[in-house]
């Protein structure tokens, strides 16, 4: 399986993504730059919600158009299209894309992992599910299959002395993880706050997967061609500012960055309220990356070992 969107063949996916990055869409020289960055409507991914309305992108000469995708891949395809000039994406799809000879890369960190359980596998309530063997024969969902929610989980397993190859799993949006699990269809899912404390009622946490991998690391982060890069690095310096400025604004501004969350996630404010928050990073190194990437070729997700600093521009 691939990190491909639906209906999308992975060769028709690189070979989109080769063919677009290879004449990239400058952005004129200009007081204020106009870009066009993906976003995910889920407190990992939304920095880019948070700099929009607190003004940061503004200030760094850069209108900000948001486009909204269900996972990284989504973002991939919308840059090879041109839609896209900048997306959010997991370290795993971008190591996919580099073997691959699609040169996309990393401009500024996002999400981290750092032991808190904003992402975690989670089961029915009442499930008799206590450990990794529990799920042998049975079927769990995850946002994007070979992805950084499959990764964990595969790994999780691995550390427990499971064989993934016995485990089914499905890609599955976050929304829709509880209610499959309440109707029965998987009997578990690593999914995402705010869905997680919003279905208090039907899941509980089994395990924070993300541990197996890393006590800390970079979950996913901005990324575009290295072809726009390249034609456009005044405006990726200004905006991988705009987003660490972003990040410790919202490292530090708890109450007034759920407003912005709950405007745009339509998340009840009574979650947010009770929900773990993300930690943003506020810089990127390739420490950050490296962990996801090792496992990833341990768990033969990806063809062959990838050094992070091949995914990371230089800006």
């Amino acid at each position: 399986m691939s990190n491909t969107p639906a209906g999308l063949s992975r060769g028709l996916f690189v070979g989109g993504l080769l063919a677009a990055t290879a004449v990239p869409r400058a952005v004129e020289a200009q007081t204020t730059a106009t870009l066009r960055v993906g976003a995910v409507p889920v407190e990992s991914f939304a920095e880019a919600y948070y700099a929009r309305d607190m003004g940061f992108f503004t200030n760094a000469g850069l209108d900000v158009e948001i486009q909204p995708f269900t996972n990284g891949a989504g973002s991939a395809t919308a840059i090879a299209g041109g839609s896209l000039d900048i997306g959010i994406s997991t370290v795993t799809m971008m190591a996919n894309a580099a073997i691959h000879g699609v040169p996309l890369v990393y401009i500024a960190g996002g999400a981290l992992f750092d032991g808190t359980p904003t992402t975690a596998l989670i089961v029915g309530k009442n499930a008799k599910i206590t450990g990794a063997k529990d799920f042998v024969g049975k079927t769990v969902a995850v946002v994007g299959l070979k992805d950084g929610t499959h990764l964990p989980f595969v790994v999780w397993l691995m550390k427990n002395n499971v064989d993934p190859a016995t485990v089914s799993v499905i890609e599955l949006p976050f929304p829709s993880m509880v209610p499959a699990i309440a109707r029965g269809t998987v009997v578990g899912a690593v999914c995402a706050e705010p869905f997680i404390t919003a279905g208090v009622d039907d899941v509980r946490v089994l395990a924070l997967v993300h541990d197996a991998i890393a006590p800390r690391f970079m979950t996913g982060g901005f990324f575009s061609s290295a072809t726009w890069v390249k034609a456009n690095l005044p405006v990726a310096k200004r905006f991988a500012a705009a987003i660490y400025q972003t990040a410790r604004w919202a490292n530090a501004n708890r109450t007034k960055s759920a407003d912005i969350l709950q405007k745009y996630a339509k998340i009840d404010p009574a979650i947010i309220v009770k929900m773990t928050r993300t930690d943003f990073a506020e810089t990127l190194t390739p420490q950050s990356i490296q962990p996801s990437l090792d496992w990833a070729y341990k768990a033969k997700f990806i063809e062959r070992p990838v050094a992070a600093t091949e995914m990371i521009a230089s800006l």
